[in-house]
């Protein structure tokens, strides 16, 4: 994968150095400056030759860092255009050439008037500006508005005509000269680009740009023809890139479940539009040829729709992925494409919430799938106030429903396939679709994350004295406060910005991340199974910070996020310790049990299916644990609502916290002490609506009266 889509690099020369050869006095690769000013000069005589004269003296003299830079973003500017213009008719071909062109002609003086500024000593430049990163039709477009206003140039140049200006130079060698000349070429270009990248136009090629007898617009569209050939391979490679990971060695393909993963990716990117694999392509391009593999890979990934995002978040958990293939995975959950100011103020300035914005920081806070999270300055209630400002990227919308499109295809069009390659049940597909697009319907609603933080807000701030460690005595939980928009639904999801602290990974004091591992287990498990329902399925290290206030012996847990929270009705937390229960019992019957309250079900014929499956699995595979029978539950749709899928998975997350720093015991004594105190208090208190009813506690002491209450939670939870 990294051979291949490594080499997608600037197309040299050819197209943007000779292409701009009369402006940025680019002398055709393997002659010196002299040798070309002067053959180009005895053939032609125009105006443009004082340009080419007093670039060719600043040439001479030697340019500065900062003016190569220049000249290296306009002709990475210009490629922009150029791979645009790729894999599209006729006319939007000419179209994109003529915005190209323009925008060389506007910019080209701005570059030689900082040259000329700088050779006479002064320091005041005029910027030239990369295309910040986002979609290529939007770099474009920044690239458009940049030069609208500024002056038509006072010779204005055509970039075929600069092939044509050099063509003389070429049809007056010799066989001989042509052939050393073409040598140094092919070396120097593979001494820049290195000897693996092989996207450079070879100079039979080039002889062909510049010798094209044919009108202006067929010139055109033979130069870009020219580029869509060099990146049509790599093209491949992208939309193939699951076969491309399988060769790559990263993921166990004897292993059908990794089978469906590939041929699923496959699938996936051959169905994406051009242009987001144009996208991909201006960024791999302009990135130059020293990328990593994870730097190729974040490159592309970063770049498909969110709905793909999340099933890959999935994927990465599964066994036999990979380790580098995983560790890609768990960047995408925190590291996504990053919107861009500019983009981002046209958010803001289009809002009908009617907050009133003063300020925005460029860096974000963070960057996700679907949605950014940038430090501004709003005016609220006549007060001033410093806020965490979350809005939806633009365009996820519209990318969430593509995604969707496809993924609901995949399975029709390739079960035949599947089925041929050992994949068996289809359903946890479909499933896990169902699931992907309950949760992207969530997320691009931000009233919906407003009202989860609000319920966040209310279930998870709280104060708890700490009693096991004397250098601590108070622990405190924040969630970030909610502002509402004065004028009803906003775009924007403002809240409290709350900032310090550090990741739990990085707190040095052992005994503080054991109070914070206890705390962060007893509050979300008492508050999911017994208290509200209420669970964050996303509690990992990069939702929440640790602050420590040494000076009032206090630890402060600052909790963000909460797109992958959902509430747990009793009947769903019934469930989900019945199927637990019945798992360590070995009980066919208890897990149907739980099921049949999952679907909220007493039908007969149903709890006769249910059960027949349970037997067999039961008998295949004797000893699997509570954890793996909800998998299999979700898999094979069972589970009428994800919530205790997602239950499962925020708990997985939450389990990490105490063994990373080796308690492993903490997680199961955390459950089985809130269990125990939760069962006494419904002892206690007539009025306290324990999950498991009193007749279900008497069937499973029934199945083994041995088996305590504490024992039963215990095993449950049991690694």
């Amino acid at each position: 994968m990294k051979n291949k889509l490594n080499r997608i690099i600037l197309l040299v020369a050819a197209i943007t150095l000779l292409a701009t050869s009369c402006s940025t006095v680019q002398n055709p690769v393997g002659s010196t400056p002299t040798e070309y000013f002067d053959s180009s000069r005895a053939v032609a005589s125009s105006e443009i030759d004082p340009l080419i004269a007093e670039f060719k003296t600043h040439l001479e003299s030697k340019l500065s860092v900062d003016r190569k830079a220049e000249i290296k973003t306009v002709q990475e500017n210009l490629l922009k255009y150029l791979i645009e213009a790729t894999n599209s008719d006729d006319s939007y071909k000419i179209k994109i050439y003529n915005d190209a062109s323009n925008y060389f002609n506007k910019i080209y003086p701005v570059l030689l008037e900082n040259i000329r500024t700088e050779k006479k000593g002064d320091k005041t430049f005029t910027a030239i500006k990369s295309a910040p990163i986002w979609t290529l039709k939007d770099e474009l477009n920044f690239l458009n508005a940049e030069v609208e206003n500024l002056p038509n140039p006072k010779i204005k140049v055509d970039l075929i005509q600069g092939l044509s200006m050099v063509s003389p130079f070429y049809k007056n060698l010799g066989m001989e000269k042509k052939a050393a000349l073409g040598a140094k070429y092919d070396k120097i270009a593979a001494k820049i680009l290195g000897a693996e990248f092989d996207l450079y136009p070879s100079f039979t090629e080039l002889e062909g740009l510049v010798e094209f007898n044919v009108t202006h617009d067929e010139k055109i569209l033979q130069v870009v023809a020219m580029v869509e050939g060099k990146l049509k391979r790599h093209e491949l490679a992208i939309r193939n890139i699951g076969s491309e990971i399988a060769k790559s060695g990263q993921v166990d393909m004897k292993n059908t479940q990794i089978k469906l993963v590939v041929k699923f990716m496959d699938y996936y990117f051959n169905k994406l539009p051009s242009n987001v694999i144009k996208t991909i392509m201006s960024e791999l391009v302009t990135a130059g040829p020293k990328m990593t593999e994870e730097t190729v890979m974040n490159t592309v990934f970063q770049n498909t729709g969110p709905g793909l995002g999340k099933v890959l978040q999935q994927i990465g958990k599964e066994k036999g992925v990979g380790e580098n293939f995983s560790k890609l995975m768990g960047v995408l959950e925190s590291n996504g494409k990053q919107v861009p100011i500019h983009l981002v103020r046209d958010v803001v300035s289009s809002d009908l919430g009617g907050f009133e914005i003063k300020s925005i920081v460029e860096k974000p806070l963070g960057t996700g799938t679907i949605a950014q999270v940038n430090k501004a300055t709003m005016v609220y209630d006549d007060i001033e106030k410093v806020v965490a400002m979350r809005f939806l990227k633009p365009g996820v919308g519209e990318r969430c429903k593509e995604d969707i499109a496809i993924l609901r295809h995949f399975v029709p069009d390739n079960e035949k396939i599947l089925l041929e390659q050992g994949v068996k049940d289809l359903k946890m597909m479909g499933t896990l679709i169902d699931s992907v697009e309950k949760f992207l319907d969530d997320e691009v609603d931000l009233s919906v994350a407003v009202e989860r933080q609000k319920k966040a807000f209310d279930v998870y701030t709280r104060s708890v004295k700490v009693s096991a460690n004397p250098n601590y005595h108070m622990l405190e939980m924040k969630v970030p406060e909610v502002y509402l928009p004065p004028n009803g639904k906003s775009n924007l999801h403002m809240q409290e910005f709350v900032t310090g602290g550090a990741k739990f990974s990085e707190l040095t004091d052992v005994g503080a991340k054991k109070v914070v591992a206890e705390e962060m287990l007893r509050m979300w498990f008492e508050e999911a199974l017994f208290q509200s329902g209420y669970l964050n399925a996303d509690l990992h290290q990069g939702n929440f910070r640790v602050v420590m206030i040494e000076e009032d012996k206090k630890i402060k847990v600052l909790l963000y996020d909460f797109g992958l929270s959902s509430t747990l009705s009793k009947e769903d937390q019934r469930a989900f310790l019945l199927v637990g229960a019945g798992a360590y019992l070995k009980s066919p019957a208890t897990i149907t049990n739980g099921l049949m309250v999952s679907m909220n079900s007493e039908d007969a014929t149903l709890r006769a299916t249910l059960m027949k499956d349970i037997e067999a699995e039961l008998k295949k595979n004797p000893g699997k644990q509570a954890e793996d029978w909800v998998g299999w539950c979700v898999q094979k749709n069972y589970f009428v609502s994800d919530k205790l899928g997602a239950f499962a998975r925020g708990s997985l997350l939450l389990k990490q916290l105490p063994e990373s720093i080796g308690e492993t015991e903490m997680f199961k004594d955390i459950v089985v002490k809130s269990a125990v105190k939760n069962l006494v208090h419904s002892i206690a208190d007539r009025n306290y609506d324990y999950p498991l009813t009193k007749i279900d506690l008497v069937k499973l002491a029934a199945i083994r009266v041995k088996n305590s209450c504490l024992e039963l939670f215990q095993s449950f939870f049991k690694n």
